[in-house]
C-alpha cells in the first residue's frame, strides 16, 4: 500500500533543490531506502514522505476518537493519491528504460514490501483474538483474515455494510485491510493496462497515458458520486469508486515534467493550499458527510497539490525529521494500531475513552518502529531473485489463508458447562407464572449445555421473514404478499414496523396457527412507523427507501382492511435531535396514516435494551450467566422515551402492550430462561424465545380482536 512505497520522484521530475542524475530512480524491484536521515539523497521526496506521515497520523487519531478529527478518514484518500503517483512513476521508468514493464519484477517488489508485515499482523491478530477475544467473534475474524490474505476484504465489508444484521456487530480488528485490498487490486490491474503503452510510439506514450487516465478518473468519479448517493458502503470500499483517487496520483506522475516547471511562487501557494485542504477535510468532515463521492475531491486534490508543488512551500514543514521518521514507520503503524484499538477493549469487556486509545496508538507506534527495523528494513536490503520473491509472496498469502483455516476448524465449542435443563414451556404460563420463571432464571449460573439457540447459532436465530423476502433490508422496497398463520382463518391480523416489530413474528405466527387467524407481515430494517424522515447510517444518507416503503405498505394495509394491525418500532431509530414529545407526536401521526381506526391498532412498546450483546457476554461467562444480567433501570438508554410514548399512545386512544414483563422481573432481565437464550444481540429477541411467548402475546391479540369485533 502507499504507506510502504519508496518515496522517490517519478522520471522527469525532481524535488526542489535536488538534482536528478541518471540512475537516481532505481528499479522498483531494487531495495527501497526510506531512512529518515538520508534526506539529501538524489530524487528523494521528503515532502511526499511527510505527507504520508500526516495521512497516517490523522487516520490513527481519528480511529482513537480524538475530538475534532471526525473527518480523519480522509487520510486514506491521501494514501491513494500518493500510491497512484509513486507506482505509476516506477512503472513509467521501467517502460522508458526497458521498453516494457517487467510485470514479474514489479509484483515481486510489491510482495517483498507489503506481504511480510501484513502477514505478521493478520496472524498475530488471529492468535490474540483466539486466545483473549470473544469466542463468539472468532469465525467472523477468521473469514476476514482469509479475505485480507487474498486482498478481497473490501468487498466483504461493502456487502456487510448494507446487511442490517451486521450494523450493530463489533468492528473487525482487520477492517482496515480494506484499503490495502483496494491498492493490491490496483497493483494487479494497473501495470497490465500501462503495459499496453509499449505498443504506442515512445513520443506519444505520455499523451496516450494521460488521455486514458482522464477517462478512468472521470468515469470512476462519476460512479463514486452516484454510488455514494445510493449505496455508501459499496462506494466507500470498492475499487471502482476509489480508482479515480489513484488515477489523480497517476496523472501527476504522467505529467511530472510539466508539473516540475511550475513557477516557484505558484508552487508554494499550491502546496500550502493543498495542505490546508487535507487538514480541512480532517477537521470539518464527519460521519454525516456523504463520502467518498464529491466530498473526496477535497483531500484528493489537496494531496495532489502538495505533490505537484515539488517540495516548495509546505515541503519544508513536511520535511522535518519527526515527520520523516513517522513516514518510515507509517505502514507498520497503520497495520498495528487498529487491531489493538479493537481487541484491547474486547479483552477488557468495555469501551475505552479516547485518551486511553491514544496511549494504545503510542504503543503501536513503538511496535511499528520495532517491526520496521526488524522486519521491513532487513527485507528491503535482501537481494533475492524475482522468482524467489514471488514464491515467498505466495507462501505468505498461503500462511494467512492457512491461519484463517486453522481458526475456522478449531472454533471453540461454546457449549455451556451447566447440566442440561428441561425445555422451557410457557404454554400454561399466566403472567404470574412467567414472572416466577424469570425470577428463577436470575439464579442461573453455568450456561446449560442444551442452550437454545446455541451461541454459534444465535445471530441466525431470526424470524422466517429474514430469508423469505418478507423483511426488507436497507435497499429493498418491494415485498411479496407475506402471509403466515392459518390461511383459512376468519380474522386477519397485520404486523408492520421495523426489525423490532419483526421479532414478534414467531410468536404471532404460532398464535395465528393455533387460534385461526390469517397473519400478514410487512417489516423493514430500521424503518420507523413514526412519520419522520429516517437516516440510514450505513448508507450515509437519508433513508429514502424507508419513506417509499412506508407509503406503499400503508396503502396495502388499508386495502386489506384487517381486523387488527400490530405495530412496533425501535425507540433508537431516530437521532438525538428528535425529543420525546416529537417522537410521540410523529408516531401517532404515523399510526393515523395507516388508514384503519385507532381501535384496530395494537402497539407493542419497545423491548428492554442490553448494555452488551447477550451471545458475546455469555461466550465470555459460560461459567456464570449472572454476569450478563441487565438491570431494568438501565434497559431504556433513550431517556424516558419509552414511558413518554406509552402515555401519549394511551391519551390518543391506542391500545398498547409492554413486553418488559415477558423479559424481565421488576428489577432485572436474565440472559437465559430455562434452556433458552432471550436475545440474539443487544436488542432483538431470539426467534426461539419469541415463539415460546406465543401464549402470552396471543392472549393479548385475542383480547383486542374480541373488543373490536
Amino acid at each position: 500500500m502507499t504507506l510502504a512505497l519508496d518515496t522517490r520522484a517519478p522520471a522527469g521530475e525532481r524535488p526542489a533543490g535536488a538534482p536528478a542524475p541518471p540512475g537516481a530512480d532505481a528499479d522498483p524491484a531494487g531495495p527501497a531506502d526510506p531512512t529518515p536521515h538520508r534526506r539529501t539523497r538524489p530524487g528523494w521526496r521528503t515532502d511526499v514522505q511527510g505527507l504520508r506521515a500526516l495521512a497516517v497520523l490523522v487516520v490513527v487519531l481519528y480511529h482513537a476518537g480524538v475530538p475534532g478529527l471526525e473527518g480523519g478518514y480522509v487520510g486514506v484518500d491521501v494514501f491513494f493519491v500518493i500510491s497512484g503517483f509513486l507506482i505509476t512513476g516506477h512503472l513509467l521508468r521501467d517502460l522508458d528504460e526497458h521498453g516494457r514493464i517487467r510485470f514479474a519484477r514489479f509484483w515481486a517488489a510489491r510482495a517483498r514490501r507489503l506481504l511480510p508485515l501484513a502477514t505478521l499482523v493478520v496472524v498475530t491478530t488471529l492468535v490474540v483474538a483466539r486466545l483473549w477475544g470473544s469466542p463468539f467473534r472468532i469465525a467472523s475474524i477468521a473469514w476476514d483474515a482469509l479475505l485480507a490474505g487474498v486482498n478481497g476484504l473490501n468487498y466483504r465489508l461493502a456487502a456487510q455494510g448494507v446487511d442490517y444484521q451486521h450494523v450493530d456487530g463489533p468492528e473487525s480488528p482487520l477492517q482496515h485491510f480494506w484499503s490495502l485490498a483496494v491498492e493490491e487490486q490496483f497493483y494487479l490491474v494497473w501495470p497490465l493496462l500501462l503495459g499496453l503503452l509499449a505498443l504506442v510510439p515512445r513520443r506519444h506514450r505520455r499523451r496516450a497515458a494521460a488521455v486514458g487516465l482522464v477517462l478512468v478518473v472521470a468515469v470512476s468519479l462519476l460512479v463514486s458520486v452516484r454510488t455514494t448517493a445510493t449505496n455508501a458502503p459499496l462506494a466507500y470500499f470498492s475499487l471502482q469508486t476509489r480508482a479515480w483517487e489513484l488515477g489523480v496520483g497517476a496523472l501527476l506522475a504522467v505529467g511530472a515534467g510539466r508539473v516540475a516547471r511550475l513557477p516557484v511562487a505558484a508552487a508554494r501557494v499550491l502546496a500550502w493550499a493543498g495542505l490546508a485542504a487535507v487538514l480541512a477535510g480532517a477537521l470539518l468532515f464527519d460521519a454525516t458527510t456523504p463520502f467518498p463521492g464529491s466530498a473526496a475531491l477535497v483531500p484528493v486534490l489537496g494531496a495532489a497539490a502538495v505533490i505537484a508543488a515539488g517540495g516548495h512551500g509546505a515541503g519544508r514543514l513536511l520535511g522535518l525529521r519527526p515527520l520523516q521518521g513517522l513516514g518510515a514507520a507509517s505502514y507498520g503503524w497503520y497495520l498495528w494500531h487498529w487491531p489493538a484499538m479493537v481487541l484491547v477493549p474486547t479483552v477488557y469487556g468495555r469501551d475505552l475513552p479516547w485518551w486511553v486509545l491514544l496511549e494504545l496508538a503510542a504503543v503501536t507506534l513503538w511496535l511499528a518502529t520495532m517491526t520496521y527495523w526488524l522486519v521491513e528494513r532487513p527485507l528491503q536490503r535482501t537481494r533475492w531473485p524475482v522468482r524467489r520473491w514471488l514464491a515467498t509472496g505466495g507462501a505468505l498469502v498461503a500462511s494467512s489463508v492457512a491461519a484463517a483455516g486453522v481458526a475456522l476448524v478449531t472454533l471453540p465449542s461454546l457449549v455451556g458447562p451447566g447440566i442440561p435443563v428441561a425445555p422451557l414451556r410457557l404454554d400454561e404460563a399466566a403472567a404470574g407464572g412467567l414472572a416466577a420463571t424469570l425470577e428463577q432464571a436470575l439464579d442461573t449460573r453455568a450456561v446449560p449445555a442444551n442452550l437454545t439457540p446455541t451461541l454459534a447459532e444465535a445471530v441466525t436465530d431470526q424470524p422466517a421473514s429474514t430469508t423469505d423476502g418478507c423483511h426488507a433490508d436497507w435497499l429493498v422496497v418491494d415485498q411479496p404478499d407475506c402471509r403466515y398463520g392459518d390461511p383459512a382463518g376468519y380474522r386477519t391480523v397485520v404486523l408492520i414496523g421495523d426489525s423490532h416489530a419483526q421479532q414478534w413474528l414467531p410468536a404471532l405466527d404460532r398464535s395465528a396457527q393455533e387460534r385461526g387467524w390469517r397473519l400478514v407481515a410487512w417489516t423493514k430494517s430500521a424503518c420507523p412507523v413514526a412519520e419522520l424522515d429516517a437516516w440510514a447510517g450505513p448508507l450515509g444518507r437519508a433513508y429514502t427507501e424507508c419513506t417509499t416503503w412506508r407509503d406503499e405498505t400503508r396503502a396495502r394495509v388499508a386495502a386489506l382492511d384487517p381486523d387488527l394491525v400490530v405495530v412496533s418500532q425501535s425507540d433508537a431509530v431516530v437521532g438525538d435531535d428528535v425529543d420525546n414529545d416529537t417522537w410521540s407526536e410523529r408516531t401517532l401521526a404515523g399510526l393515523a396514516a395507516i388508514g384503519v381506526e385507532r381501535e384496530r391498532v395494537l402497539y407493542v412498546l419497545d423491548t428492554p435494551y442490553r448494555a452488551q450483546s447477550v451471545p458475546d457476554c455469555l461466550g465470555r461467562h459460560l461459567d456464570d450467566a449472572r454476569a450478563c444480567i441487565q438491570t431494568v433501570k438501565g434497559s431504556t438508554p433513550f431517556g424516558d422515551r419509552h414511558g413518554a410514548l406509552a402515555q401519549a399512545l394511551a391519551t390518543g386512544g391506542v391500545a398498547t402492550v409492554d413486553p418488559t414483563p415477558w423479559l424481565c422481573t421488576d428489577v432485572a432481565c436474565p440472559p437465559v430462561v430455562g434452556d433458552v437464550m432471550t436475545y440474539r444481540d443487544s436488542s432483538h429477541v431470539t426467534a426461539t424465545y419469541s415463539a415460546l411467548l406465543a401464549p402470552v402475546l396471543g392472549e393479548v391479540v385475542d383480547t383486542r380482536l374480541e373488543e373490536t369485533a
